[in-house]
């Protein structure tokens, strides 16, 4: 059990104050409202070591030391929060054992003694006692939010209203599934060229450093003035043996401001309109947020989410503060009494061909389908984007660091081919 301080109001406007032990704050709020009690501040003053979070002192070094059932200390240097893998995996097994006809309470009793991450596991146990009190499958998975995130939740309770919760979490399967991959994708057309630019700048970093100089200090004793070229490629490689602390300084700066002004609104906000503006990794950009909002919505109409809830999850979680606030304006717009298709097309963000099938959607009575369909169609699209986009960067880099490259060895032996053209 957790302790927790809570502040509420009764019917009469009175503000109550006390001390309760529960298994969590949803908890909490399920027994003031028994009690006719409005709440206004809850706090928990002490956690239990079955809690998501453990008693303090009980976990030490970060979590490497933990102390277990008989207060014996162990080192404890695994994962803390459950992979998308471990996520999926939980509720493929979760499905399947609903369907078949096992008791809520057990199956989460049996997928938690299956975890491996010990923290996963606790998770499991303490939803699984706030069921057993009474709460539903949503409220208690409401109290994880780093781990069961909204969209998850809306749909386990929207399961849970049609009592087709085996049906939607299979649903939830496919879902996570795909978003996965998206994002590995976006990982993908990031992370390769800037890998290739990070090698290309270690690669001219190294010959600046320790071959340039060598060559440099052949040159010293000769008369002849230097190349153009030559000199340039001196010139910078004095600059990176004298000034290195200078540029690993502006470089560690330059990061940690960028990181800083990134955690800001109005920095994410820029950073997210560049990367949808940029060319070529642009459009992929736009095919991705296009096709992982109508793979959202279509998953969340299916499982009867209201059109409004499923654009707020949809903003919330589009992890882009430009698509964000798109879909804020045409919640807004939907709200007001709009067509779902109407402020879509006063939008650039959406091609023609997905507000034409959100029309049509929108009047067979299908729109869920429709999304689906367009989503199935844009996963190809990025499929293909991505890889085309790869094996394009790939040659376009290699011919730039290998002209980097072969510019600073011509420029090195010049001086070599001159003194070789004077002995002629």
């Amino acid at each position: 059990m957790n302790k927790y301080k809570y502040k509420a109001k009764d019917k009469n406007g009175r503000v109550v104050a006390g001390n309760m032990q529960a298994l969590s704050e949803v908890a909490v709020k399920k027994q003031l409202s028994a009690w006719q009690l409005r709440p206004i501040n809850i706090k928990a003053t002490k956690l239990s070591k079955s809690s998501s979070k453990p008693v303090e002192g009980e976990e030490m070094l970060g979590g490497m030391l933990v102390r277990d059932e008989n207060g014996v200390w162990q080192i404890d240097s695994g994962p803390k929060k459950p992979s998308t893998k471990d996520i999926t995996v939980f509720t493929k097994q979760f499905s399947t054992m609903l369907n078949s006809g096992v008791p809520m309470i057990q199956s989460l009793d049996i997928l938690a003694d299956q975890q491996k991450v010990r923290n996963f596991s606790k998770t499991i146990k303490n939803i699984k006692s706030v069921v057993e009190n009474g709460s539903s499958l949503s409220e208690a998975l409401e109290a994880f939010p780093a781990i069961f995130e909204e969209l998850y939740v809306a749909m386990v309770q929207a399961g849970e209203q049609s009592g087709n919760l085996d049906v939607i979490l299979g649903k939830l399967v496919i879902y996570i599934e795909k978003a996965a991959k998206l994002k590995s994708q976006v990982k993908a057309a990031l992370f390769y060229p800037l890998a290739i630019m990070v090698v290309s700048v270690i690669v001219v970093t190294i010959l600046m450093v320790f071959v340039v100089p060598v060559f440099a200090k052949q040159y010293e004793g000769s008369d002849r003035a230097m190349p153009g070229m030559t000199q340039i490629v001196i010139n910078i490689s004095d600059f990176f043996t004298a000034q290195w602390y200078v540029m690993i300084g502006t470089t560690v700066i330059g990061g940690f401001v960028l990181g800083k002004v990134l955690k800001t609104d109005q920095g994410r906000a820029k950073f997210d309109k560049l990367l949808l503006t940029m060319p070529i990794l642009g459009k992929l950009m736009q095919k991705i947020a296009v096709g992982r909002f109508c793979q959202t919505m279509s998953t969340m109409l299916q499982s009867g989410v209201s059109i409004l809830d499923a654009l707020k999850i949809c903003a919330s979680t589009s992890g882009n503060m430009v698509i964000e606030s798109f879909v804020n304006r045409v919640r807004q717009k939907i709200s007001e009494g709009s067509s779902f298709s109407a402020p879509l097309k006063e939008e650039t963000m959406f091609p023609d061909m997905v507000v034409s099938m959100v029309e049509i959607g929108e009047k067979t009575g299908s729109l869920d389908d429709m999304l689906k369909k367009v989503s199935e169609f844009y996963e190809e699209e990025v499929d293909a984007a991505v890889e085309a986009m790869l094996s394009m960067i790939e040659p376009v880099m290699m011919i730039v660091l290998g002209g980097i490259i072969g510019f600073i060895v011509v420029a090195m032996y010049l001086p070599v081919f001159d003194m070789g053209n004077l002995v002629g």
